[in-house]
């Protein structure tokens, strides 16, 4: 029986342009039909161009005064933030549900806002990409499922993996293909050396994943 292994696959910084055909064929060669192909979340966003660089805003009245509001731990107290929020979920939006948000939190619930403001979900307000993206908001990928399905379904693998690496170098699944298991994901990644700084690894491989 083949070892399941996880391989960190080192790319050039990805952009726009890039396309899952020509990633696999340039930095990872062959895929096997039992493998899982894994990217970083921050790189899946930056392939969508859902970033924005915060010099391109142009924040309002209304972004002005609500995020002088919130308080200091609330991340959308920066005003580019909420400037960035407001542009694809639209301003009246953004702040009603964010008001019930904060409410539904004090009872226990929390991301109620990004349920109902996907797009406006980021993966950092400053990152520590490597330029031209050091200094941008980036947003989470969207959809993340419909995107997991095209990977596979480009690169003929197992499965996909969006994940982020961000929190102490945690790695939290933001979403799968049909056939792979966030939890098993999740562990098999646990200490993936996933980076978007200078060692830039931003997507791995799970070799045998079915067997495994």
């Amino acid at each position: 029986m083949a070892e399941l292994m996880v391989v960190p696959v080192s790319t050039s910084v990805l952009t726009s342009v890039d396309t899952w055909e020509t990633i696999i064929s340039s930095c990872v060669g062959t895929v096997h039909p039992e493998d899982v192909i894994c990217l970083t979340g921050e790189a899946a966003a930056i392939m969508q161009n859902r970033y924005i660089r915060p010099e391109e805003m142009q924040p309002g009245f209304l972004e002005r005064f609500f995020c002088r509001l919130l308080p200091e731990d609330d991340p959308f107290s920066n005003l580019y933030v909420m400037a960035s929020a407001m542009a694809v979920a639209g301003k009246w939006k953004t702040i009603l549900w964010h008001i019930i948000g904060r409410l539904c939190a004090l009872a226990g619930y929390e991301d109620v806002f990004f349920i109902h403001c996907p797009k406006a979900d980021f993966s950092c307000a400053v990152t520590e990409a490597l330029p031209p993206y050091d200094k941008c908001i980036i947003y989470r990928p969207f959809p993340v499922k419909k995107l997991c399905e095209e990977i596979v379904e480009r690169v003929g693998a197992y499965g996909a993996v969006i994940v982020e690496t961000r929190e102490w170098k945690k790695v939290t699944i933001l979403g799968t293909s049909r056939k792979v298991s966030a939890r098993k994901a999740a562990h098999i990644l646990a200490k993936a050396p996933f980076s978007s700084g200078k060692q830039y690894i931003p997507m791995a491989i799970i070799r045998n994943y079915v067997q495994g």
